[in-house]
């Protein structure tokens, strides 16, 4: 059976024996949505140069079953040691017995999705389903109709989370194919403060899909920092649509890493609704084999007197594939607008590919915006330098291809899980 089968067998079966609520009803509107666009393919814009048809032929499955094994891939990853809140989430079911809350405020809401609903539904009515939209977005609409769980963050005003919040999402495809669909909402209230960092792992023999939306809500003076590091191994599939809204004077770093894959998709958009936003965008991406990774950012500047500065590095080996689509759009009212983009690849084989395209949409005639992308091989000058200085070439090779890539790992201000990542990314290369 293939995905959009299941789909629909899987809505029909939730609506069976949904109650009738609000909640209800937006994921009624969710499903007709998915249900008259179907799943994107290369014809539309947005998609040309990633093909979906592997994973829409497949014959995924929603499941709660994992094996114990998924406490040794817990226990193995960069996040065993890191002292820090934990939620952690198996093929999208909430695992209290894994998750951890070390955060002492009882102020701030470090929760599940599914509880948050009923025992916060002040909060989580205010904000869910408020700013990521559906319409001709069939992925997020598929993923609001037949959501699992995930995380739900909320962060009084002025008030601060003392240690990061780590989301893990861990697959296990022992059994099945998995379609896994975790679902965030995260909200900053005014003059709050937290560092938030999502993760995906993986484990299995079969396939799987994981199909994300992550809305987040950053109110006047809010501070935030998002890092999302995917590390799914084998056959995996990831889409991952992340809405930042910003209100005035907000300040966001947001640092995106993907090094593991067959096909990664990272949807990233900031709105900035106020003046006097500050926002950060870096991305790494690492290919290898026949993996592909598309980046597409879109950065609105709505509101005068607000700054973005993005950077994007790719690392592309053997027949592997990297996208990146980047959109900065300076709205008509969005005077002294500071705006920076730029993308870097290096392939390091004949045979992989980058496709970038950095865009700028102005409508406002005093700003300050910058793009442009390069495409090369390791630079010559420097590897003549150290190879002169006795350093054997595939060290020499080694040291800059860690010197790209790291300038963007330590962008993350957890120091020892920048030191952890290194380590990572120093195997990957």
């Amino acid at each position: 059976m293939k995905l959009e089968e299941n789909i629909k067998k899987e809505f029909h079966q939730y609506k069976n024996q949904a109650e009738e609520s609000a909640f209800f009803q937006m994921r009624e509107k969710a499903f007709a949505e998915f249900d008259k666009n179907g799943f994107p393919t290369i014809k539309n814009e947005e998609w040309k140069y990633t093909n979906l048809k592997n994973i829409f032929d497949k014959n995924f499955q929603s499941t709660c079953v994992s094996s114990a094994n998924v406490q040794n891939l817990l226990v193995g990853s960069v996040f065993n040691n890191i002292k820090a809140n934990k939620l952690v989430f198996v093929n999208g079911s909430f695992n209290a017995d894994l998750s951890i809350i070390i955060e002492k405020d009882n102020a701030i809401i470090i929760s599940n999705l599914a509880k948050a609903r009923k025992e916060n539904t002040h909060e989580f009515d205010a904000h869910f389903g408020k700013y990521v939209k559906i319409e001709n977005e069939s992925l997020n609409a598929m993923n609001t109709a037949l959501m699992s769980d995930g995380a739900f963050i909320f962060v009084p005003s002025s008030k601060k989370v003392e240690n990061p919040i780590i989301i893990i999402n861990m697959l296990d495809s022992s059994d099945i194919n998995v379609l896994s669909q975790p679902r965030n909402l995260i909200v900053l209230e005014k003059n709050a403060d937290a560092c938030i960092v999502e993760s995906y792992l993986s484990m299995g023999a079969n396939a799987s899909f994981t199909n994300v939306v992550n809305e987040i809500y950053a109110n006047e003076n809010a501070h935030l920092e998002h890092y999302k590091i995917q590390q799914q191994l084998g056959e995996t599939y990831h889409n991952n649509y992340t809405q930042i809204f910003q209100e005035a004077n907000t300040n966001i770093n947001q640092v995106t890493l993907t090094l593991d894959g067959t096909t990664v998709r990272n949807n990233l958009h900031f709105f900035m609704n106020g003046k006097n936003c500050n926002t950060l965008l870096y991305g790494l991406y690492i290919t290898e084999g026949l993996n592909h990774v598309d980046n597409h950012t879109r950065v609105d500047h709505a509101m005068p007197n607000c700054q973005s500065n993005e950077l994007y590095k790719g690392i592309m080996k053997d027949k592997s594939t990297g996208v990146f689509n980047g959109k900065i759009m300076v709205h008509l009212d969005a005077q002294k607008t500071n705006a920076y983009q730029r993308n870097q690849n290096i392939l390091l084989d004949e045979n992989a590919t980058i496709n970038t395209k950095p865009q700028l949409e102005i409508f406002a005639d005093d700003v300050k915006c910058t793009h442009g992308a390069t495409i090369g091989q390791l630079d010559e000058e420097p590897m003549f330098y150290l190879r002169s200085r006795g350093i054997p070439e595939d060290v020499a090779r080694k040291m800059l291809l860690n010197a790209f890539a790291d300038d963007i790992a330590e962008k993350i201000k957890i120091p020892e899980l920048v030191g952890l990542l290194e380590q990572l990314i120093d195997e990957k290369l």
